[in-house]
């Protein structure tokens, strides 16, 4: 099942060596490809990535960038089937695929023990410290 995402998911990227691939083995159904080679490689994928966490039926992002420098590619994925979800990725030198997650809200915190009002509440006493050290014992009488 395609998951909706919501103001309460928190969202977090699985990535793989190689190009995405879907549930057939194909390369998937991609919205945009962008090139850039004027930014850093630090901003390149920080705009790749920002551009499928803006996108609500983005399911992930493909990431080119060559090891000797030029070009860079991205691609965001949309899945409008479960079919077209990304499955995995398929051996592709320089190519990183990321696979939009969606995970549960965090836990709320337990409720606080709530006192009547006037009330204050101390924390526990410390231990009474530890009393010195006895002085040495004088040494024998010698004879």
């Amino acid at each position: 099942p395609i998951r909706v995402p919501t103001s309460q998911n928190m969202v977090w990227y699985l990535g793989r060596a190689g190009a995405c691939v879907d549930r057939a083995g194909g390369p998937g159904k991609y919205d945009s490809a962008s090139t850039s080679n004027s930014l850093s490689y630090a901003e390149n994928h920080a705009t790749c990535r920002r551009s499928c966490d803006v996108g609500a039926f983005c399911v992930g992002y493909s990431f080119y960038s060559p090891l000797g420098g030029g070009q860079v590619w991205c691609k965001t994925y949309k899945a409008p089937a479960p079919e077209d979800a990304i499955a995995g990725a398929t051996p592709s030198s320089g190519t990183t695929c990321y696979e939009k997650i969606y995970s549960p809200p965090p836990s709320p915190p337990p409720p606080r023990f709530l006192l009547p009002a006037g009330w204050l509440l101390l924390p526990p006493p410390e231990p009474p410290p530890e009393p010195p050290p006895s002085p040495p014992s004088p040494p024998p009488p010698s004879s």
